[in-house]
């Protein structure tokens, strides 16, 4: 292996471990529209969904259970608080029902469930009861430190400790002191137990994840990634936009490792994944598929952006390695398209792509060829 070639892999290494870094940041600030993904790519959505429903009304229900028992609050203004928090619990579990939320609606979630666990444990009258009950605050501790982010879970830790505290001071005075000592501790450690494990141990899943997502030469997404963030992206597109897929194949590749050596090879696959990388949108998926194959998806506000593709010929043309692309493209719009079957527009979408590279390359390669609109 040649010094230059050396040399080019190492800052490429250097180069992959500040893009995945900056792609955990990113996916920090994208923590639940992940999370969401990932549940969604595995069909658990609706299983999530009628779960966290289910434990939303088993709430509500716990709590109109306490209003009408003997030991309940009787005067009028525990009783309203008891009543808006069996309300947040339906709220909660229609939210549920009617949709995946979005982040924001999550985040409301996760505020409407925590004042009502708080106001239904502040209202009744048994302060012991009522600090036994602040166990009830472990499920949207849960949830919180898994679909949000610390700073969200901090806020609800906050909120936990203040009504804790207020039953925990009423009995140390009635003098029971040591007993109200040792359930504020187990109270607030099952808390915390329950979400440090969680958000440990997501976080360590997702950084293996975003691991396992990268083609280990060249930093780009894998075709297993590739699908995951297509979908996600897809999720959010605007009316009448066009999804267009883009499959790039690197000319006589064998030729070139058998001429020039792997490390040639591999120093070319680099360099146009590098190429792509900078040349495509800001909005542009890539992947390297296999090979000296690239996948390129992106989402298009009008057909006509597609001829942007033709110009990735030129641009790798003018690389310092001896290589050119045969690029094939094809496009849909997403005006009908739904979650369920965009795994089978997407693969007619690489398909057609394939058989218009597949046409670029009989023509002599180092071209783009569009394949008509799917319909």
């Amino acid at each position: 292996m040649s010094l230059a070639v050396r040399w080019s892999l190492y800052f490429r290494g250097s180069y992959q471990i500040m893009e995945w870094r900056a792609m955990c940041r990113q996916q920090r600030l994208q923590h639940y529209e992940w999370v969401s993904a990932f549940l969604r790519a595995r069909g658990a959505l609706r299983a999530v969904r009628f779960s966290v429903a289910a434990m939303a009304m088993a709430m509500a229900m716990a709590v109109i259970i306490l209003i009408i028992e003997a030991g309940g609050p009787r005067t009028q203004p525990a009783q309203t608080m008891m009543w808006l928090a069996a309300g947040g619990g339906v709220a909660s579990a229609v939210l549920w029902l009617w949709r995946w939320p979005s982040r924001t609606q999550s985040i409301v979630f996760v505020a409407v469930t925590t004042g009502s666990i708080s106001l239904a444990c502040l209202a009744y009258p048994d302060p012991l009861a009522a600090l036994l009950g602040c166990v009830a605050f472990t499920a949207i501790a849960g949830y919180a430190a898994f679909f949000h982010s610390t700073r969200v879970v901090l806020g609800v830790f906050l909120v936990i400790t203040a009504v804790a505290l207020t039953p925990t001071v009423q009995l140390a005075s009635q003098g029971r002191i040591a007993l109200s000592t040792v359930d504020l501790f187990l109270v607030l450690q099952a808390n915390i137990a329950v979400a440090v494990a969680i958000h440990t141990l997501l976080r360590t899943v997702k950084r293996d994840l975003a691991v396992a997502d990268l083609d280990p030469l060249t930093g780009l997404l894998n075709r297993r990634a590739f699908r995951r963030q297509l979908s996600a992206q897809v999720s959010q597109a605007s009316p009448g936009t066009y999804l267009c897929i883009a499959l790039l194949d690197i000319d006589n590749f064998k030729l070139l490792n058998d001429t020039h050596g792997h490390a040639a090879g591999d120093h070319a696959l680099v360099t146009v994944a590098d190429a792509l990388r900078a040349t495509v949108s800001p909005t542009a998926i890539v992947a390297r598929s296999g090979g000296e194959e690239f996948l390129v998806a992106d989402l298009l506000s009008s057909s006509g952006d597609i001829i942007h593709y033709e110009h990735l010929c030129t641009t790798i043309e003018k690389l310092p390695v001896p290589a050119t692309v045969s690029v094939g493209t094809s496009w849909m719009k997403l005006d009908r398209l739904t979650h369920q079957d965009l795994g089978e527009a997407t693969n007619s979408l690489i398909a057609a792509a394939d058989m218009a590279m597949y046409r670029a390359k009989r023509n002599g390669g180092n071209q783009c060829h569009h394949h008509d609109t799917l319909p």
